[in-house]
């Protein structure tokens, strides 16, 4: 276009560049020459990375516009960079930028490595401390098992002593009970005091059975409680009723008595 001013009579020929960006006016060139048309455009399209720029050329004697046009930079011309347009290479700012930049990636990928593997190390300390938890509790469930029958025991012992008496086990039974060891298996035992642990122990194995019946079973437990509550004498001849034998019936006459 610039070639074919003389041949259409215009000597003296001008240009206005104007550069925008995201719809922004940037700088412009105003009246300038045309024969510095190339590389005055290069040079401000380089500092002003504008996204369109607008042309005019105009006849400097009669002042009438010859021609112009907008340019609208493609996809492709803004993906490269402007510095390759009349490449003169990186700068000693660009070089220190691009080093900076790929050491802290590095770096960043390495304290990503550390902490995942401090992450794998806390996650197996957990694991460990889950266990030993687990197992703690487990013993103390255990030994809470264990108490709770104990207390059972204790409190039963003292009663069952008197139906044993004369065997074996009546010695073990009473130190089992915490009684005296001195004292006469013939004599009455004495009362063991119970503490407050024991006595909701027995009370919570006794709702706990008492809701395990049916309802015949449940009616039968009432009557008998009902019993109980009028004579509780009636407790120690079931219990005595349990733990021995049918007493044994007076012998039958002999023809000598007779």
């Amino acid at each position: 276009m610039i070639k074919t001013f003389p041949k259409q009579g215009h000597q003296h020929v001008v240009f206005n560049a104007v550069f925008y960006r995201n719809g922004k006016k940037l700088n412009s060139i105003d009246q300038a020459a045309v024969q510095n048309f190339s590389a005055l455009v290069r040079s401000y399209d380089k500092s002003e990375n504008p996204d369109k720029i607008k042309v005019e050329f105009k006849d400097q004697d009669s002042g009438t516009l010859i021609w112009s046009k907008t340019f609208q930079w493609t996809e492709v011309d803004d993906e490269l960079p402007r510095s390759l347009h009349g490449f003169a290479g990186l700068g000693e700012a660009e070089v220190n930028d691009l080093v900076q930049r790929r050491f802290s990636e590095l770096e960043k990928s390495r304290e990503l490595d550390r902490m995942q593997a401090e992450v794998a190390k806390l996650r197996a300390e957990n694991e460990e401390l889950e266990f030993q938890v687990q197992d703690m509790q487990s013993t103390l469930d255990a030994k809470k098992q264990i108490e709770y029958y104990t207390n059972i025991i204790g409190m039963a012992l003292p009663g069952l002593a008197k139906f044993l008496t004369g065997t074996p086990m009546a010695s073990a039974i009473n130190f089992l009970a915490g009684t005296a060891p001195e004292a006469t298996l013939e004599a009455p035992p004495k009362p063991v005091e119970t503490t407050h642990g024991q006595r909701d122990s027995i009370l919570e194995m006794i709702n706990t059975f008492c809701q395990s019946l049916n309802n015949q079973e449940l009616g039968t437990m009432y009557l008998l409680l009902s019993e109980i509550e009028k004579d509780r004498q009636h407790l120690q001849r079931i219990l005595q009723f349990i733990t021995n034998a049918e007493p044994s019936q007076p012998s039958p006459p002999t023809d000598s008595a007779l």
